[in-house]
């Protein structure tokens, strides 16, 4: 029976890493609406929103903590919950980022039409399906998953030098755009990171299964 009480807290934890991942998501998603729509009310909400991320990390660690006090997990139990805290350090790390990006908003008098906003958002995309496939994969315990998230950011560099290259040349050719294309270069700094961040959690599902510290970038 502790047994069996230690796996429904290990799976209760679990619910709570998938829960936090679905905010980050959330968080990712609304304060690039904010950005493209010059919505500075969404902006404090997403910027706000970030309180609750931090409490649900706080939250898991102390439980992860409790569990590992109270059962002296060993071997792939003990990694399991080891992962949980390193997962949820980088998910808090990209509310972080996410509520960077929400702070743009207010810096810029108003979004211009410029058409490297469709790769900027295109890049926002790539993001999200990162976290959400990068959490699957902790989920599923599955190995080759990790490494297949993993591959895919490279689209996100590419995007990142694209978006990076085109302002900086944009800049270059009209000073009245300084102000925004510095913003968003904020902002493709923002997501290019998060990205990092899930080639993180990637990792730590490999450590998790195999005991081995590998990096994948």
């Amino acid at each position: 029976m502790p047994r069996d009480a230690f796996h429904q807290e290990l799976r209760e934890i679990e619910e709570a890493v998938i829960q936090m991942a679905a905010l980050v998501e959330s968080s990712i998603a609304r304060a690039m609406q904010a950005l493209l729509r010059h919505d500075t009310l969404l902006a404090e909400e997403v910027r706000q929103g970030d309180r609750m991320i931090n409490e649900l990390q706080r939250s898991i660690r102390n439980r992860c903590i409790s569990v590992m006090a109270r059962q002296a997990p060993v071997a792939r139990d003990l990694r399991e919950l080891t992962t949980v805290q390193l997962v949820i350090s980088e998910l808090e790390r990209m509310g972080d980022h996410s509520a960077g990006i929400a702070k743009q908003v207010s810096r810029i008098p108003e979004i211009a039409a410029l058409p490297i906003l469709g790769d900027l958002n295109e890049m926002a995309k790539l993001v999200q399906d990162q976290v959400r496939n990068g959490i699957q994969a902790f989920v599923d315990v599955n190995v080759q998953a990790a490494r297949d998230v993993c591959a895919k950011d490279d689209e996100i560099d590419h995007l990142h030098s694209v978006i990076f290259t085109d302002l900086l040349e944009r800049m270059a050719k009209d000073s009245s755009i300084i102000q925004l294309a510095t913003s968003l270069l904020f902002v493709t700094h923002d997501l290019e990171r998060i990205g990092d961040r899930v080639t993180n959690i990637c990792e730590d599902v490999i450590y998790m299964v195999t005991g081995e510290i590998e990096e994948l970038n």
